[in-house]
């Protein structure tokens, strides 16, 4: 019975390294012709390091574009605006997509009233170089539900409150995701 046991886990330790080995090489293989989990990014990021300027543009809500240029802000690029740039070859313009936010009902009473609301918050962000994208981040989305307890002004500030949280979240999703490359 000793020695089945044995067998059994030399078994097991070998499949798995031969999974393991498998997976490897089809990522490898994969990732040879370009294919990358979510966008195209690179080991730097999804701004190059030759990069000196980026400008941040988009059809964002204008508080939204402002925090976004805050959290990208870095030391090894300046932030400027469209019109401000000195060097088009070392220049990248972000491009925030995020288009108003849905919100419609998603749960009713037995009377057919509206008791909870779903709001979902969707948006890119792209990468341009000299007019050639060079990164993008795919669909983000952010979601989340209001409940109806209360009037008019009640169902508003619930809802201003959740448009403030969902934006944070995508922000931070779309920052981190530009800084990973991924």
């Amino acid at each position: 019975m000793k020695h089945m046991r044995y067998f059994y886990i030399d078994s097991m330790v070998g499949s798995l390294a031969g999974l393991s080995t498998a997976l490897f090489a089809g990522l490898m293989l994969l990732n040879s012709c370009g294919y990358h989990l979510v966008g195209h990014g690179s080991e730097v990021g999804a701004i190059a390091a030759d990069i000196k300027t980026i400008s941040v543009v988009g059809n964002a809500e204008r508080s939204l574009l402002g925090r976004f240029r805050q959290h990208l802000h870095s030391d090894a690029y300046a932030i400027v605006t469209d019109g401000d740039v000195a060097d088009p070859e070392h220049h990248a313009m972000v491009h925030v997509n995020v288009p108003t936010p849905s919100f419609t009902p998603s749960a009713f009473s037995s009377a057919g009233v509206a008791t909870q609301y779903r709001m979902v918050l969707t948006g890119s962000v792209d990468v341009t170089r000299q007019g050639k994208t060079i990164w993008q981040s795919g669909n983000m989305q952010r979601r989340g539900d209001v409940f109806v307890t209360g009037g008019p002004t009640s169902i508003e500030a619930s809802r201003e409150r959740l448009l403030k949280d969902l934006s944070k979240q995508w922000l931070n999703d779309a920052v981190s995701r530009i800084r990973s490359g991924f």
